[in-house]
């Protein structure tokens, strides 16, 4: 996990009497909010490199919170494997599900 970027808190539910960890980012609802404005602008072309280096080499599709990021691992995407090309398939199978619909930017 990053340093600085979660948030760690403790909640005791005192109905059960249990302790409840939540893990939050700061910054999520900030960055889906923004993926949600590109999309409505769909002309805006995001190129990835700038022209004095070459020009273009690719373009931003996703923007995804380490937050959800994570969740998807422990869900079960293969999103930090080793081998990129599996890495990138998975990629392409979260950004299909409901919440990896939130983090597209075009």
């Amino acid at each position: 996990m990053e340093p600085g970027v979660f948030k760690s808190e403790f909640k005791i539910d005192a109905h059960d009497e249990t302790v409840h960890h939540v893990l939050s980012q700061p910054s999520e609802n900030l960055i889906l909010e923004q993926n949600a404005e590109l999309r409505k602008n769909p002309g805006l072309i995001r190129d990835l490199g700038s022209k004095d280096e070459g020009g273009s080499w690719g373009r931003q599709v996703a923007s995804v919170p380490l937050i959800l990021y994570y969740k998807a691992i422990r869900d079960g995407f293969q999103l930090n494997a080793p081998d990129s090309e599996i890495a990138g398939r998975e990629m392409a199978r979260f950004l299909q599900t409901e919440i990896g619909k939130t983090c597209l930017v075009r």
